[in-house]
């Protein structure tokens, strides 16, 4: 099953974490991902339909329950947020 993440930029400079761009660090993590969406009012990155993700998550991710249909405008179009809408995991 797959899980939309969010990614916190600014926990990392202030937990003296050494301080990469959030895909980069997703790749390192092993966590792949449908779609991502930089949020610079926010200082977050949202990461759609996540997978392989570890057990103990990093403390500048969290899982997030958002539905992608109510985040239109938020930096996804209508035709995004319906593909992570009805993504369906290559694995399974």
């Amino acid at each position: 099953m797959t899980k939309h993440l969010r990614f916190d930029i600014l926990w990392a400079p202030y937990n003296n974490v050494k301080q990469e761009h959030p895909q980069k660090v997703m790749k390192e993590l092993g966590i792949t991902y449908q779609h991502a969406t930089p949020q610079s009012m926010g200082d977050q990155w949202w990461f759609w339909n996540c997978e392989n993700i570890p057990e103990q998550l990093p403390p500048y991710l969290e899982v997030a329950d958002w539905n992608p249909m109510e985040m239109i405008g938020f930096g996804l179009s209508k035709d995004d947020a319906e593909k992570i809408r009805d993504y369906k995991s290559v694995g399974k």
